[in-house]
């Protein structure tokens, strides 16, 4: 049998640290601002699958068919 690796990761002494922006606040002040972002993702997503529906129902009703159509 073959052995394919496509990914090898190597983390020996590596040492992972939380220094992000905002790291070490108070619970209270990150719920605050995270209230305070806007409108959420899952709306944007709603939105943008709602108007794909359309464009595409346009297209298809505009699109129509070919006029080499075989009439009966």
């Amino acid at each position: 049998m073959v052995d394919i690796t496509l990914f090898e990761v190597h983390l020996d002494g590596s040492e992972f640290t939380a220094n992000a922006p905002g790291v070490g606040g108070s619970d209270e002040e990150a719920t605050d601002e995270s209230d305070s972002d806007g409108a959420p993702l899952g709306l944007f997503a709603v939105l943008a699958l709602v108007v794909l529906a359309v464009a595409a129902v346009a297209a298809k009703k505009m699109g129509g068919g070919s006029d080499d159509e075989p009439t009966v």
